[in-house]
């Protein structure tokens, strides 16, 4: 954020933000921050700002609509938030939040305000219908710009509480036994095609999609056996254009950063079957495993076209890339895997995240289950 003045900043989004001290000590009273469109505006609302402090030593904190409060929120958690986490929450106020709240002072926020909020975005005005999760999210940014509003203005805010959720979360459906068998012989008969080398080392591996995007060769030791996961490529939307975007509207770049959490940068051991067949296809370390048409590297829309052709060319039911990890995980445990080391292969931050998103129980595994803990002599 550009300083253009005292305790004036030309923010990303266009506009500028002036701070003003709320007493004799900034450390101890902190700021009041007001937000115009140009500075003449702003300046004129930081001389009332003053006058306001003179005559009753108070700041019309009041006033403070939820679309500053939601843009200085999106501002102080920029740098450090991945570009990825930023274009989320960046579309999802600008393009969910504010043409709704927009408009409302933080205060009038009410319990009544959020639950109707709430309702219309089960109403799915856009028509499109919005899941639980989603809603959710919506709803909890919601919070958060609140409570980071009232921190910084001072206001004892009533934070709304949440809505209870309604749905279970389904079972995950993954390709069983001879549908992985298949696509495992396919991948293995067209390795001189990179994606396929790519497809099989994610399904030994269970690494993400993004991870196995920015994988070079110079991260796979083919001597000691082992890869290393230190980035994670994705495309995301380029948010810096001023004002409300569309959802959708904005522009794309693709973004090579770190993985979804610290745990995410991690070593996995490579199989000892994989290791012949990576260095039969060996490139140089700077060339990446999967390559695209038009750059070095193969983003992950590309990847998950090439997976889909693959499976339709192996007469194989439609799945998700990302259930390669899950079926993966599962794998691991009806092997007898150690939880620990299989939770630190897959980049978890911990064992409960490993047993309850990724380890689905096959019907043989629970049959084996009911057998050896019901034996009729």
């Amino acid at each position: 954020m550009a300083k253009t003045g005292s305790n004036i900043y030309k923010r990303k989004d266009g506009r500028y933000e002036g701070r003003i001290p709320k007493g004799e000590s900034v450390r101890q009273q902190g700021y009041i921050y007001v937000y115009a469109r140009t500075l003449r505006e702003l300046r004129q609302k930081m001389e009332e700002a003053r006058e306001s402090r003179k005559q009753d030593g108070r700041f019309p904190q009041e006033d403070w609509e939820m679309e500053d409060a939601a843009g200085a929120w999106l501002e102080e958690n920029r740098e450090r938030w991945k570009p990825t986490t930023y274009a989320v929450y960046y579309r999802l106020v600008h393009g969910r939040i504010l043409p709704a709240l927009g408009k409302y002072r933080v205060v009038e926020i009410t319990q009544p305000v959020f639950d109707c909020f709430e309702k219309e975005l089960n109403g799915s005005s856009d028509g499109k219908s919005l899941s639980e999760n989603y809603r959710k999210l919506i709803c909890e940014t919601v919070c958060r710009i609140l409570d980071s509003a009232g921190k910084r203005t001072g206001l004892q805010l009533q934070i709304p509480r949440m809505p209870a959720g309604r749905r279970e979360k389904g079972e995950t459906e993954l390709p069983d036994e001879r549908e992985l068998q298949r696509l495992e012989d396919y991948l293995t008969a067209h390795l001189e095609e990179d994606t396929c080398l790519g497809i099989l080392l994610a399904a030994c591996t269970g690494i993400r999609i993004g991870e196995l995007c920015a994988l070079q060769w110079g991260d796979i030791d083919l001597e000691g056996g082992f890869l290393r996961i230190r980035k994670n490529l994705q495309r995301v939307p380029v948010c810096d254009a001023p004002g409300p975007e569309e959802p959708g509207k904005s522009k794309t770049k693709i973004s090579t950063q770190r993985p979804k959490t610290p745990r995410s940068q991690r070593t996995i051991p490579l199989p000892d079957g994989l290791l012949p067949l990576l260095r039969a296809h060996e490139k140089p370390e700077g060339e990446y495993l999967i390559s695209g048409k038009k750059a070095p590297w193969a983003e992950v829309r590309t990847v998950q076209y090439r997976f889909s052709s693959i499976l339709k060319k192996c007469g194989i039911r439609p799945f998700h890339f990302h259930l390669l990890r899950h079926a993966f995980a599962s794998r691991c445990l009806d092997l007898g895997c150690d939880l620990k080391c299989l939770s630190e292969i897959l980049g978890h931050s911990s064992v409960s995240t490993t047993m309850n998103l990724y380890i689905h129980p096959t019907m043989s595994r629970k049959k084996q289950m009911m057998n050896l803990a019901c034996k009729f002599r």
